[in-house]
């Protein structure tokens, strides 16, 4: 059961929403005195009334006249269950055709149809047209929905109205109130004393007093001051409720309608939008590359162009994936669904919804785009998380921004990746996921990489990590854990610090085997102050090349002529932990004495040391990193 229900009214003009409600809640909804002289709901009223069993409504008055189609739009963004009203007196007209239209795009599935003013016509004559209303909606989602015949000057109809309201709501889903907080602002007025006042439906999520919360598409941060729902203040909102809400820190100009208010990083801000639009079966309803059009998502109308995806055009009553391509910039995300009206004249002709928040520019008849669409629209969680993980920036994704962008359930997503895993489509390191695809990707780059460093140095056992590197576009992060994972699944092999094929052997003949063993045993012999780069080759270019070939293997390079054996920086660094066990720092004279080795050396060994990020230089004397 859902305690949060937003009810919306809809219907053709003068067919009686404002006064059902009116009689609902006691609570008239025609607010402004323009509206009150022109005797109709310009913007958007909002009451609230309580069911039989106890449970609360929030109800949303939507604007009936063709030229209020606009806010019309607007207060359905949260709405759950619709009264559409249709007079006894004039049946099924326009634009109650066109709310249903927009209703049914939007995918609401929960309405009661409500045949008001009858105590003006006779009962002969409302059977017909309640004949006429089943006959209209056959086929549609009000095929089954229960018609009430109700006279709001009377009450006549108004409990038994109530009871079908309460029944139907233990019907509607909760909203989910775990995920991002989110409300499309659809009023933004000031208060004197207050500041500014933002309303909506809180679409998603929980929003409480003292919340930090971010104004999109501007990105301005506001503060929760003060909360009401349904007049009455409080300290928290939930998703499902209709409600207003005292900002502090910004400005009246920072927010207006169309606007959201949202968790900080919650929403993508885009130009471009990839997505599935369905067009109404009306001849109007057509659209064709570079059509102009009027998007409405959530409280805002942008205006823009229709490019589409795999096929020339979208005909009335067909399907297809477009990229729409926006004059405004707007904050939204995958899955949020939208209505489309032509440009001019205005009429609605489809609705669509956003399977790509923020695509790049792409072929039209681009195969791989169009599956991954397909996939989106139509796959189950294994597929989406596939999906996002590849076509995600970063190679690898941590699982909280799997949960968070794909807003699925977080047992769900755990389950999923496990069987992913298990089945070898993704892969699992420490960061996060990476999908096999681009696993294997990177895989054959660096095999690639090694195979050619392999053939120019042959005698060199691999490559330095640092510069593999700097060989992706990939964060160092990102390198670092694909090469353990790729060592791990004995892809290639790691020797000291550098990585190599996996059955790379490096073929000394008997005088370079001779000249490797004679350069490790006087770095062996000379412990901490071994011979110089230019001792121990005396300028040779062989010995140059076969020290080399050792270095990050059995030898560490400390910098441009000095070189240390690995077993004696080992010692080392032994020395150095054996020192701090007593001592809270090091200086380099006391290193120098522990070691025996020259002030020249001894420097360059801790510096060494520094960079391994066991010891950590202040001032002028070592202390040691604690995490290691």
């Amino acid at each position: 059961m859902n305690n949060n229900v937003i009810i919306g009214t809809a219907g053709h003009i003068d067919h009686g929403k404002t006064t059902l409600i009116k009689a609902l809640s006691g609570i008239e909804t025609d607010t402004t005195q323009e509206e009150k002289e022109r005797g109709m709901s310009i913007n958007l009223g909002f009451a609230y009334f309580d069911l039989p069993s106890g449970k609360r409504c929030g109800v949303v008055d939507v604007p009936g006249h063709e030229k209020f189609i606009k806010n019309m739009l607007a207060g359905v963004s949260g709405i759950n269950l619709v009264l559409l009203l249709v007079d006894s007196r004039e049946g099924i007209m326009p634009q109650t055709k066109e709310h249903i239209d927009i209703l049914t795009l939007l995918g609401i599935e929960n309405y009661i149809i409500v045949m008001t003013k009858i105590d003006l016509v006779e009962e002969e004559y409302r059977e017909l047209v309640k004949e006429d209303i089943r006959e209209f909606t056959k086929g549609s989602a009000l095929e089954n929905a229960p018609i009430i015949e109700v006279d709001s000057i009377s009450r006549k109809g108004i409990d038994v109205l109530l009871d079908t309201i309460d029944k139907k709501t233990n019907d509607i889903e909760a909203k989910n109130i775990e995920k991002n907080a989110r409300l499309n602002v659809d009023r933004s007025f000031q208060v004197k004393g207050f500041g500014t006042v933002v309303t909506g439906t809180l679409t998603e999520g929980s929003i409480s007093v003292g919340d930090e919360l971010v104004v999109y598409p501007k990105e301005v941060k506001a503060k929760v001051r003060n909360i009401q729902v349904h007049s009455q203040d409080v300290d928290k909102a939930y998703a499902g409720q209709r409600t207003a809400i005292n900002l502090s820190n910004i400005k009246f100009d920072d927010v207006k309608r169309g606007d959201t208010l949202a968790t900080a990083g919650s929403l993508v801000k885009t130009y471009m939008l990839d997505s599935e639009i369905k067009l109404i079966n009306d001849d109007r309803a057509n659209l064709e590359l570079w059509d102009r059009v009027r998007i409405y998502v959530g409280t805002v109308e942008v205006m823009a162009r229709v490019v589409p995806l795999g096929t020339e055009s979208i005909k009335p009553g067909e399907s297809g994936f477009v990229q729409l391509r926006l004059e405004e910039e707007i904050a939204v995300k995958n899955y949020d669904k939208f209505i489309i009206r032509t440009y001019s004249p205005m009429v609605t002709i489809g609705g669509g919804v956003i399977l790509d928040a923020s695509p790049r520019k792409h072929s039209r008849f681009n195969e791989e785009i169009l599956e991954k669409l397909k996939v989106q629209l139509e796959g189950n969680s294994g597929d989406l998380i596939q999906n996002y993980l590849l076509s995600h920036a970063n190679y690898i994704v941590s699982k909280k921004d799997i949960i968070k962008d794909l807003q699925l359930p977080e047992e769900e997503v755990a389950t999923e990746l496990d069987e992913l895993v298990t089945g070898g489509n993704i892969f699992e390191t420490n960061l996060g996921y990476i999908h096999k695809k681009k696993y294997d990707e990177v895989l054959e780059k660096l095999k690639k990489l090694l195979a050619d460093y392999h053939k120019r140095y042959k005698l060199k056992v691999g490559i330095p990590k640092v510069e593999i590197i700097s060989k992706f576009k990939l964060s160092q992060k990102e390198v670092l854990e694909l090469i353990e994972l790729f060592i791990k699944n004995n892809e290639v092999r790691l020797e000291g610090n550098l990585v190599a094929e996996k059955d790379f052997v490096v073929n000394y003949d008997k005088k370079q085997l001779a000249e490797k063993a004679r350069i490790e045993k006087e770095l062996l012999n000379g412990g901490f102050t071994p011979p110089t780069i230019k001792e121990l080759t005396n300028g040779v270019k062989a010995s140059l090349e076969l020290l080399d070939s050792l270095v990050d293997n059995t030898i560490i390079r400390l910098d441009a002529d000095l070189v240390l054996h690995r077993d004696v920086l080992t010692k080392a660094i032994e020395k150095v932990n054996e020192h701090f066990k007593n001592s809270e720092k090091m200086t380099l004279a006391e290193f120098r004495d522990i070691t025996g080795s020259s002030r020249k050396y001894s420097m360059a060994i801790l510096e060494y040391i520094d960079k391994l990020g066991i010891t950590r230089r202040v001032e002028n004397y070592r202390v040691l990193v604690k995490n290691k």
